[in-house]
């Protein structure tokens, strides 16, 4: 990556032009007498937020399981009834018993499975597990009250998102989630992290439908937040000038990933470091002409260097022949 360092003096800036684009911040006052102003950044931390998307789960799936292991528990609690009751009576045959006692642990394993099924659908810390919580959710799906919703986050590793909120695609007032789990599968289609939530039902959205949705990283991140107006663009980039010394300044990138209310929180810069925050767009304006910086990585001087005035011997020699009297072909 080409560095590039500015020297001020006491007087102007001697420097050539750029033949990159300028930052839309440039102005031809800042250009022609500026004095840069830099600040030092300090530690910061802020929620970061990050985006996906939203899907409204259809309830039909989980309300036909929900009534599949309600009719299994109904038929194991049966079976268990009938081998107690034969327990207690001599007059039966064995077989009779064993038959009872087979077909329970039939009946066991089938609402084991389904139960099963459950969580493999809808994750092991689902908050319907239980029985009691599961037929009350379904209560309130049925009557329009609560709807299920799937979470996806691309390109996220976040594992316990806060402040989960969905807006339709077209716009409208944000509705909270409840609660947030962990769906057990993400999502092909978008690789990342995928949950489950449960929200109030909102207007405009109903199930099969898509919205956005965003939250806040558990871990609120650290780092300093660089001013906004320290940020000029330059060659597709987002860079800062870093004052390195009395007068000097040098051009570093910096990340807009995490955008805050004054700034950007990033991990690019330590505590402590000095960005001009006035008078950026005029430094890059005034950088050095193409060849006066030592591109390559070998250690050399990366300062701006002067132009080599001409030898002596040069510089005088066009004026001597055009002040040289021409001879003459006059005999006299």
């Amino acid at each position: 990556m080409r560095r590039l360092v500015l020297m001020l003096a006491l007087g102007p800036l001697f420097l050539g032009g750029c033949d990159e684009p300028r930052s839309e911040a440039y102005s031809a006052e800042e250009e022609s007498d500026f004095t840069p102003v830099s600040v030092a950044l300090v530690p910061a931390e802020a929620a970061q937020k990050i985006n996906g998307t939203a899907t409204l789960v259809n309830p039909d799936a989980l309300t036909q399981l929900n009534a599949e292991i309600r009719a299994a528990e109904i038929a194991y609690a049966f079976s268990q009834r009938t081998v107690e009751r034969f327990k207690g009576t001599t007059s039966l045959g064995e077989h009779r018993l064993d038959n009872a006692e087979r077909q329970a642990a039939t009946d066991a394993t089938q609402v084991a499975l389904l139960e099963l099924k459950l969580r493999n659908a809808w994750g092991e810390t689902a908050p319907f597990l239980a029985a009691a919580n599961r037929q009350q959710l379904v209560d309130e799906l049925s009557s329009g009250k609560t709807t299920l919703v799937r979470l996806d986050f691309p390109r996220s590793v976040e594992r316990d998102p806060k402040n989960v909120r969905i807006a339709p695609l077209g716009g409208g007032e944000q509705i909270t989630v409840d609660q947030v789990w962990p769906a057990p599968s993400g999502s092909l289609a978008m690789p990342g992290t995928s949950f489950f939530g449960i929200m109030p039902t909102g207007p405009g959205l109903r199930p099969g439908d898509r919205a956005k949705v965003t939250a806040e990283r558990n871990a609120p991140s650290s780092g300093v937040i660089v001013p906004a107006a320290a940020v000029v663009v330059h060659a597709g980039d987002s860079w800062c000038y870093v004052e390195t010394g009395s007068g000097t300044f040098e051009r570093k990138r910096v990340s807009l990933a995490t955008p805050v209310t004054d700034g950007y929180l990033t991990n690019d810069f330590a505590a402590g470091t000095k960005v001009v925050i006035q008078g950026a767009s005029a430094l890059l304006s005034r950088e050095a002409e193409p060849g006066s910086f030592d591109d390559d990585d070998d250690g050399g001087d990366e300062r701006p260097r002067a132009k080599k005035p001409k030898p002596e011997e040069e510089q005088g020699s066009e004026s001597e022949h055009r002040t040289a009297p021409i001879a003459s072909s006059d005999p006299d």
